[in-house]
């Protein structure tokens, strides 16, 4: 951190006169050296744990389309946008802006609209910006290296439920 002459500080920790009497106590090294660690792991996972959640989206937004025609994406074409988010509009239904809600009540934590507007009552201004505002329940599913097939094959199955 740079601190220009002259500013002065209070101390974030009081105590002792370590980081120039701006933050007291001993760093915590095994805390440090285990967050290293945990980092190299990941990294070195990474790409292996990338390509399953790609296949899982690719193969989830497969099922979806199946099952639900008239299903739109949201956002860019598959095989752009962020590898781990998908985010589509399912055709006009009676549950509509309940959809997120039933979901929910079974077991399947979802979004609706765009990350920028969760928790609001009202159309996301994203979507609306990229044209795809028009009253169409829209869900956004993340998925991780958690997830499984049966994941998704469950996810299907609750969704024709909810909208049949």
């Amino acid at each position: 951190m740079f601190i220009r002459h002259g500013m002065r500080l209070k101390p974030f920790i009081k105590g002792g006169p370590q980081e120039m009497e701006l933050r007291a106590g001993t760093e915590n090294t095994a805390g440090i050296a285990g967050m290293a660690k945990a980092f190299e792991l990941a990294a070195g996972q990474r790409s292996v744990r990338m390509e399953h959640i790609k296949a899982l989206k690719k193969e989830f937004l497969a099922q979806l389309e199946s099952a639900f025609p008239g299903l739109r994406v949201n956002g860019p074409p598959a095989g752009r946008g962020l590898h781990s988010i998908l985010n589509v509009s399912f055709p006009e239904h009676e549950i509509g802006d309940m959809l997120q809600f039933s979901l929910d009540l079974n077991g399947v934590a979802v979004s609706s609209g765009s990350a920028c507007a969760s928790g609001a009552n009202e159309v996301s201004h994203v979507l609306k910006a990229i044209g795809k505002a028009d009253g169409r329940p829209s869900i956004r599913f993340s998925f991780s290296h958690l997830n499984t097939t049966e994941e998704l094959s469950r996810t299907i199955k609750i969704l024709q439920e909810i909208m049949d």
